[in-house]
């Protein structure tokens, strides 16, 4: 949509701030022994990675709609609201913040759990995946009931929840988190009802049963 120049700028831009986060992470975890620079290193890699797979896992599947708009990186207002107050409350608690460490590992645990989901269930999606909810159907899509979707209905809605979450527990940011939970708890209660009224008007008979 907004060619390639935005699209190259976009990957460049992710890739500098993975790498000089990659090498912060290292630093700190290996030498520096900064428990705050090291947990804010992981937050970036995290997020850099997550933007840089939807971009990758549209290039794979569904390339026909591949655009700058695939890395996700102008979702929402919302959705950039929440990453900048994020960001102030972590540098805000920075000066009494002591990081807790089995809180920190949940937090990455469920980074890992929900990223690898979200992209196995695009990935097991292929090209009838869309990060809009389709309204109408199209004659070469089918329903996907195979794979990770035979344990989870809605498998990329479950990784990117827990991965959302997950950040805020990495950070140790106990506002943002309970902020987080919220947000996207409604964020989907919302939006998976409407999914699947359109589902069962795709499918009426195979979704029912599914």
């Amino acid at each position: 949509r907004y060619g390639l120049g935005r699209v190259g700028l976009a990957g460049l831009g992710l890739g500098i701030v993975l790498g000089i986060h990659l090498v912060l992470f290292l630093q700190s975890f290996l030498f520096w022994k900064l428990p705050q620079v090291t947990s804010w290193s992981l937050y970036i890699i995290a997020l850099s990675l997550f933007h840089t797979l939807e971009f990758l896992s549209t290039a794979l599947y569904k390339w026909e709609d591949l655009s700058y708009d695939s890395f996700l990186l102008n979702h929402s207002k919302a959705y950039g609201v929440a990453m900048i107050v994020a960001c102030l409350e972590f540098f805000c608690e920075l000066p009494w913040k002591r990081p807790n460490q089995r809180i920190q590992f949940v937090g990455l645990l469920l980074i890992l759990i929900g990223q690898s989901v979200r992209f196995l269930a695009m990935a097991t999606c292929g090209s009838n995946f869309a990060h809009r909810i389709m309204l109408q159907k199209q004659s070469s899509h089918h329903l996907v009931t195979y794979g990770i979707y035979s344990i989870l209905r809605h498998p990329a809605y479950f990784g990117w929840f827990y991965w959302s979450i997950g950040t805020q527990l990495l950070l140790c940011n106990p506002i943002c988190f309970f902020a987080y939970l919220y947000a996207s708890w409604n964020f989907f209660a919302d939006r998976i009802p409407f999914e699947e009224r359109t589902l069962l008007s795709f499918y009426p008979h195979e979704y029912p049963k599914y």
